[in-house]
């Protein structure tokens, strides 16, 4: 009857960590991701993804993407787990912020923001390292299985590189053909 007894003691007391366990609340110390891809010498994707602790979702996507325009949406508790915890083990922190030895690969952009501050990472996704496109991937991937709505509403993303070309230009700018025959220095 003891074995019983014991037996029985073991299993509530494991019974009761696992639920404690499940419970428990993760505190994460970022709160909000902004990420972007600005295309490549080919058909890679233009677009900008920002998700903050809150789980809101806003996406544009521009060009070379399924889905364009302006949506919204919101994601998981458990997604938003998962990002925070592959962010930490890559060590963001001490990343680089900039990883640019090519020009014709697919651009990369994002600003991780944490306790009051932001770590602005950007360069050549071929030029990143291994974690970091790992983790690049896996969020690219997941954006297909996110259920999001169109918006109206033109939302607005501190990157830059999803942009097209004729909204980084300034519009009073004038461009000269040169003469042809023309003498240069």
């Amino acid at each position: 009857m003891t074995r019983i007894k014991q037996i029985t003691t073991i299993l509530i007391v494991i019974l009761f960590i696992g639920c404690e366990q499940k419970n428990h609340e993760r505190n994460n110390e970022i709160t909000r991701i902004v990420f972007a891809t600005g295309g490549c010498y080919g058909t890679c994707p233009i677009q900008a993804i920002d998700i903050d602790s809150t789980l809101n979702f806003n996406y544009h996507g521009v060009r070379y993407t399924r889905k364009k325009g302006f949506y919204t949406g919101v994601v998981t508790k458990g997604f938003w787990d998962t990002l925070n915890m592959k962010l930490e083990n890559i060590n963001f922190k001490e990343l680089d912020t900039t990883y640019e030895y090519s020009v014709d690969g697919l651009s990369t952009e994002i600003f991780i923001y944490y306790n009051n501050k932001v770590k602005h990472i950007h360069g050549e996704y071929s030029d990143l390292p291994d974690s970091v496109r790992i983790v690049y991937d896996w969020l690219l991937t997941s954006i297909g299985t996110f259920k999001f709505k169109p918006t109206q509403k033109r939302l607005t993303f501190p990157t830059i590189i999803q942009k097209p070309m004729e909204e980084l230009m300034p519009e009073n700018i004038e461009f000269i053909s040169p003469i042809v025959g023309g003498n240069y220095e």
